[in-house]
């Protein structure tokens, strides 16, 4: 009977039969999820980027439209020239 092999033996065993027939090896396949995982994070924070400028851009410009339009209202509808 043949000895028993311990797990940790097993995994780099493992590890090195799929790395040499892989394309990729396992620390560049742990890379491009690190990459791929960053990519994501940059998009998350420019989609949210956005949604506050949005907010931004919306609470300036409805108090100035209506500042605009109540000064139009009370002056004739006319506007100074």
């Amino acid at each position: 009977m043949p000895d028993p092999i311990s797990e940790e033996s097993l995994r780099e065993l493992l590890t090195e039969f799929f790395d040499e027939r892989a394309r990729v090896d396992a620390v560049t396949h742990g890379r491009h999820h690190a990459w791929i995982e960053e990519r994501i994070e940059a998009e998350r924070a420019r989609r949210e980027m956005y949604k506050e400028m949005t907010r931004t851009v919306i609470s300036w410009s409805v108090p100035t439209l209506l500042g605009g339009l109540v000064y139009w209202l009370t002056h004739g509808g006319s506007w100074p020239r």
